[in-house]
């Protein structure tokens, strides 16, 4: 029985490392310009629920964006998207609720201050999107793009990964295949 709780230990901290590893190598693919930590209103406990609140989130917010964007230049081609990092972390609190850590890459010029950023984020998407809280904190952070804060944000969005939860969500964010 010893040996078994010593190998899930052992499984465990291998996928920490591995997951740490993962998002650093995600944050050099990108260029990572905020970090974002949102909540949702209460009860928010299940997963699949929060994956497809997530889905609707980014939807709304690429809407925002595509309407930000910079209408002067004619004939650009396709508009490129910020890309975007999703992380899905359970309150220590002992509620079982989730919150959410969004890593994005610079906005249009309109959207792109700590003002802008926190009037949509406070203000316009809690209105859009029902799942969002509008009493609950959101912190927002400008990233500096040297290595040790990208080490010290790997380190803080993988610290909740075990075996039964993976903070990084696959299916909404914008992964890269390869590290550039």
């Amino acid at each position: 029985m010893k040996s078994i709780l010593q190998q899930d230990r052992q499984q465990a901290q291998q996928l920490k490392r591995n997951i740490k590893r993962l998002i650093h190598d995600q944050l050099y693919s990108i260029n990572p310009w905020w970090l974002i930590s949102f909540h949702y209103r209460d009860h928010h406990s299940k997963e699949d629920e929060l994956l497809q609140d997530v889905a609707d989130l980014k939807r709304k917010l690429h809407r925002i964006i595509y309407k930000s964007r910079d209408k002067t230049i004619k004939g650009a081609g396709g508009y490129p998207y910020p890309r975007m990092l999703f992380f899905h972390e359970i309150s220590h609190q002992g509620t079982g609720q989730f919150h959410t850590h969004l890593i994005a890459e610079k906005m249009p010029e309109r959207l792109n201050t700590q003002y802008a950023m926190e009037a949509l984020f406070h203000q316009r998407l809690p209105h859009k999107v029902r799942a969002l809280s509008k009493w609950k904190s959101i912190d927002i952070q400008r990233i500096n793009p040297d290595e040790p804060d990208y080490r010290r944000i790997s380190s803080y969005l993988g610290k909740q990964t075990s075996l039964e939860l993976i903070a990084l969500d696959p299916f909404n964010s914008d992964l890269s295949l390869k590290k550039k």
